[in-house]
């Protein structure tokens, strides 16, 4: 067997590439995450309603997280366009 050493490659990764690794890792985290507390909650000592709510309140913080990124993308895509709106019942 011969020792050489590794070496990195020298070509950079396409700007595709990249991007989707990075999301579809992001994506994993998160799934495994979810996963990991939800069993965490089914194996609290406590009785099935206080799971349930238990369960309950993770839906909402997940949901409630998703409303606000959808939110914050279409703000951001929006001023990045040039759009900006102002206020409701404000007016300049």
């Amino acid at each position: 067997m011969r020792n050489e050493a590794v070496t990195m490659s020298s070509r950079p990764m396409s700007s595709v590439q990249l991007p989707s690794l990075r999301i579809s890792f992001l994506h994993i985290t998160f799934a495994l995450a979810f996963a990991l507390v939800g069993c965490g909650i089914v194996a609290l000592p406590l009785d099935w309603p206080l799971r349930g709510g238990s369960g309950a309140g993770l839906v909402a913080l997940v949901w409630s997280s998703f409303t606000l990124a959808e939110t914050m993308s279409l703000l951001s895509r929006n001023l990045a366009r040039g759009r900006r709106q102002s206020p409701v019942g404000r007016r300049a």
